[in-house]
């Protein structure tokens, strides 16, 4: 049972003063400075539990460039923000002692299916859970696989850089981001996707934060890249945090959603995302191993992985005992038939 949250003061003055100035701006979305409403939102899917000072709901892109233009306003230079989708991160990213700016509530749809090709746009509140249904009658679906489909956003898990189950297969979510449309911190709105020379050296020569950051990043890439090759370790699921080690991708193409995937909100507030789906397999299986000792499965696993399996999952014989205790066991015991000859220490 969580702890019961002291009550909390009345928002600063400083937030008052913003939820005013975005219903004057023409804020189309819901803004909640009520203590139930900031209480909902003090936890996530963590241990930890953070009050915010408000809440906003945004219904458009143009909500977001709002929030943004206004927090460009000097005197709003002290104002803090935390983006949230489902809340279903485990590190409490979601959480803030600010204004959080959550997308879930109203950008929800699906906008664009396009099966011929291959790829999907949607809004960054909608669930993974959703999309794959929406995808279904077209024979598709958006990997990697999440324990919380059920309620993660795809903001979300472009935030976090999501893999989950099937990522030995799928790789994470920027695997498959092909284009991101983010409100930049001065209400700039910018469709990133992997740019050639030339287009780069176009983005680069705006005068806007477009140029900015795009000047920034590719300076970074160039200037820094022997202590990027040094420093970064070379993982295939690095989670959150800039990628700088993949500022250019493959085909040496300049590519500003390797630092966008995983930076959890904190270079701009993402509205759209267009994105790679696949066919749904046409065939599944599940092969259970049971091994005398939990270090024995451990050892095994990189000999299993040449075989290109979508996932391996290690469940040990504590794990194993609470499951049978569970409501679902019934569901999945056929998976893990009894067998007095075998140890049970790791499956």
């Amino acid at each position: 049972m969580l702890p019961r949250l002291p009550h909390a003061p009345e928002p600063a003055p400083l937030y008052r003063e913003f939820l005013n100035e975005l219903r004057l701006r023409g804020f189309e979305g819901d803004l909640t400075p009520d203590h139930a409403g900031r209480t909902v939102l003090a936890t996530d899917n963590s241990i930890y539990q953070v009050m915010p000072q408000a809440a906003a709901f945004p219904r458009t892109t143009e909500d977001l460039v709002r929030i943004a233009r206004v927090m460009a306003e000097p005197r709003f230079a002290a104002l803090r923000i935390a983006p949230r989708g489902g809340g279903t991160g485990t590190n409490g990213q979601s959480l803030t002692d600010g204004l959080v700016v959550d997308v879930s509530r109203h950008m929800t749809e699906v906008l664009e299916i396009n099966a011929a090709e291959g790829w999907v746009r949607v809004q960054a509140g909608v669930v993974k859970d959703q999309l794959n249904a929406a995808l279904e009658p077209y024979g598709l679906f958006f990997p990697p696989e999440l324990s919380t489909s059920n309620r993660a956003t795809i903001g979300g898990m472009v935030s976090t850089d999501a893999s989950g189950q099937g990522s030995c297969l799928y790789g994470k979510t920027r695997d498959h981001v092909l284009e991101l449309t983010t409100v930049l911190l001065d209400g700039t709105v910018w469709t990133s996707r992997a740019l050639e020379p030339d287009e780069l050296a176009e983005a680069q020569g705006r005068a806007d934060r477009v140029g900015a950051v795009h000047r920034a990043v590719d300076r970074i890439q160039r200037e820094q890249a022997d202590l990027i090759a040094r420093q970064f370790p070379p993982l295939n699921r690095c989670l959150t945090g800039y990628d700088l080690a993949h500022i250019r991708d493959g085909q040496g193409r300049f590519h500003l959603n390797s630092v966008l995937c995983g930076s959890e909100g904190t270079l701009g507030l993402l509205a759209e995302a267009k994105l790679n789906v696949l066919p749904i397999p046409r065939h599944a299986a599940l092969v259970n191993l049971r091994y005398d000792s939990f270090d024995a499965a451990l050892r095994d696993a990189r000999t299993l992985i040449g075989f290109s399996p979508a996932s391996i999952e290690t469940v040990d014989s504590k794990v194993l005992g609470l499951a049978r205790d569970d409501i679902v066991w019934e569901k999945v015991r056929a998976f893990f038939p009894d067998d007095e000859g075998a140890g049970d220490e790791g499956t």
